[in-house]
C-alpha cells in the first residue's frame, strides 16, 4: 500500500487549490473526491464572483484570507489558463438607511486592504448601468472585482497539481478513518490509503468526515441558494456585478455578468437540514426574479434558460466565519471547513494557510524544484479567428465537426476534455469543460452526440454513460428496432 504524506478529502475549489499549493513541495500528496469529477459541490453551485473583501468583519479569518486570495487571481489566470473578466461591482443603496450600510462596508473594505473602493452617486451608477432601478441613490463601487468560472478554476488547480505529482482519485467517498500508530488508514468502498496527515476539505460533509476520525469539534448545516441563468441574447445586459445592501447572512440577490456572456442571478439563502438537497424551489425562484427586478426592473425573465441550486457549507455557532485550524483532537488532522462565500476568492489563500498549518503540525516541506506553475489553456474554438479555425481543422479534422450548435463546441474540444489530465467521463463533465449543452437549447440537440462520443471513446455501451453521478444513466435501451 502506498503511503502518503498528505491526503486531501474533497475535490472542490478549496481542496484543488490546496492540492496545487502542496505540489510546490517534495511530499507525496493525494486528493480523494467522492464524485466522479472535480468541483461537484459548492464549487459548481456558485456565481463565480471573486469578491475583493468589503463584506467580512475585519479581524475574522475570512477578512484576512479574502483579500489575500482575491489579489492572486489575475496572476493565477495567466499561469493556469482559465478565463477571467473584470466587470467591477456595485453594492446598491436605496435611501439614507442603505447609505449608512454602504459606509459601514466601505470602512470594512478599507480596513481589509481594498485600495480601490468608494461610494458613488446615482449618476455614476446610471452612466455604467443605464437600466438600473431609478430609485437607486448611492452605490459602493469596487472596480477591481473580477469574475471567473469556479469549476474551470478548480479543474485548473487540480490539473496543475497532477502535472506536479499529486494523485487525484475520483469516485472515492470516504467511509472509514482509523488510526494506525501515527498514521491514518483512510478507507472507501473500494480502496484504502495510508497517510501521515489529513486535510479535511469535504464541504458540507466536513463534520461527517471529521467524525469518522473521532473528531467532533464543530457542526455544519448547509445554506441553500437558488440561481438562474439568462440567455446571452438579451436586450438589457448588465455590465457590472450588482448586489443590494447585504443582510446578516447573505450579500443578497445579485446580478452577475459571467465570463461566458450569460447573466446569472443568485442567490437565495435558506438554512437546510439535507446536506445534499440541490433542488430548486418555487419560492426561491420567485425571490430571485423579484430581487433582480429590484436592480434591473426591465430585465426580461422570459430569457431564463436554466435554474440550479448550490449549498454553502456553514459551521454553526462560528459567526459565519471559515474554520481553518489544526484539530484540537489530533494535530495531524487539518480542518478547511465552512468555506462559504467568499470561498472562490479565498481559495488560493486558504491553500497557503493550510500549508502553514501542516508545517506547524510538524510536516517538513522541502521545495519541489521541478514545480511548474503553468497549465496550458484549453482550446476554445468559437473565440478563434477564421485563420486559426482553419489551421486547427487542417491539423485535426475533429475540430471541423460542430457538436453543440448553441455554443459552437466541436468534437475536437470534446475529445480533448475526455482525454484531459482529469478526464471528463460523464455528460455533465463534458458540459462543464466545453459548454456543450449550456446554450439556449440546454442539450436538446447535442446531448445524444455527446453520449455517443463518450461511449465510443470509453469503449462502453451508450447505456453505461452517466449524466453525472452513479445511477444517472440517460439511456436504458432502444425505443425502436
Amino acid at each position: 500500500m502506498t503511503k502518503y504524506d498528505v491526503i486531501i478529502i474533497g475535490g472542490g475549489i478549496t481542496g484543488s487549490a490546496i492540492a496545487r499549493e502542496l505540489s510546490r513541495y517534495k511530499i507525496k500528496t493525494a486528493l480523494l473526491e467522492k464524485g466522479l469529477d472535480i468541483g461537484l459541490g459548492a464549487t459548481k453551485g456558485n456565481g463565480g464572483v471573486v469578491h475583493q473583501g468589503y463584506d467580512p468583519v475585519p479581524g475574522s479569518v475570512k477578512a484576512k484570507i479574502n483579500a489575500q486570495g482575491a489579489k492572486q487571481y489575475p496572476q493565477l489566470s495567466k499561469e493556469l489558463g482559465f478565463e477571467i473578466s473584470n466587470p467591477g461591482l456595485f453594492v446598491l443603496g436605496f435611501g439614507e438607511a442603505d447609505l449608512k450600510v454602504l459606509e459601514h462596508k466601505l470602512d470594512y473594505g478599507i480596513r481589509n486592504g481594498i485600495k480601490e473602493i468608494r461610494i458613488v452617486d446615482k449618476d455614476t451608477v446610471k452612466d455604467r448601468e443605464p437600466h438600473i432601478n431609478p430609485n437607486v441613490t448611492h452605490a459602493l463601487a469596487v472596480p477591481s472585482t473580477t469574475v471567473v468560472d469556479p469549476f474551470e478554476v478548480a479543474l485548473a488547480f487540480a490539473e496543475n497539481a497532477v502535472d506536479n505529482g499529486v494523485t487525484v482519485f475520483l469516485g472515492q467517498a470516504v467511509k472509514k478513518i482509523e488510526k494506525q500508530g501515527q498514521d491514518f488508514l483512510v478507507s472507501t468502498e473500494t480502496k484504502s490509503y495510508l497517510t501521515r496527515y489529513i486535510v479535511n476539505a469535504a464541504g458540507n460533509h466536513a463534520d461527517d468526515v471529521a467524525k469518522l476520525a473521532g473528531i467532533e469539534e464543530y457542526q455544519m448545516q448547509p445554506r441553500h441558494g437558488d440561481l438562474l441563468v439568462f440567455d446571452r441574447e438579451m436586450d438589457i445586459k448588465p455590465q457590472t456585478v450588482m448586489f443590494p445592501c447585504p443582510g446578516p447572512d447573505t450579500k443578497g440577490i445579485a446580478c452577475i455578468p459571467t465570463i461566458h456572456g450569460n447573466t446569472i442571478v443568485g442567490s437565495t439563502a435558506t438554512m437546510m437540514d439535507d446536506k445534499d438537497d440541490v433542488a430548486n424551489y418555487k419560492n426561491g425562484i420567485d425571490a430571485l426574479i423579484d430581487g433582480v427586478h429590484h436592480i434591473l426592473p426591465e430585465l426580461d425573465d422570459k430569457k431564463i434558460i436554466r435554474s440550479f441550486a448550490g449549498l454553502r457549507p456553514v459551521v454553526l455557532d462560528h459567526d459565519n466565519d471559515f474554520y481553518i485550524e489544526i484539530s484540537k483532537t489530533d494535530s495531524h488532522f487539518i480542518h478547511a471547513a465552512g468555506i462559504q462565500s467568499p470561498g472562490v476568492a479565498s481559495a488560493p489563500a486558504i491553500a497557503e494557510r493550510v500549508r502553514d498549518l501542516l508545517n506547524d503540525a510538524g510536516l517538513d516541506l522541502p521545495r519541489n524544484l521541478n514545480f511548474n506553475p503553468f497549465r496550458p489553456a484549453p482550446t476554445i474554438f468559437n473565440v478563434l479567428s477564421e485563420l486559426e479555425k482553419n489551421m486547427l481543422i487542417k491539423n485535426n479534422q475533429a475540430y471541423g465537426h460542430v457538436v453543440c450548435r448553441c455554443e459552437t463546441v466541436t468534437e475536437g474540444e470534446i475529445l480533448a476534455a475526455i482525454k484531459g489530465k482529469i478526464p471528463a467521463t460523464t455528460v455533465d463533465g463534458v458540459k462543464r469543460r466545453t459548454r456543450a449543452g449550456m446554450g439556449r437549447c440546454q442539450s436538446g440537440f447535442c446531448q445524444y452526440k455527446v453520449l455517443s462520443i463518450l461511449a465510443r471513446e470509453q469503449q462502453v455501451a451508450i447505456e453505461e454513460i452517466l449524466l453525472e453521478d452513479s445511477g444517472s444513466q440517460l439511456i436504458f435501451g432502444k425505443v425502436k428496432g
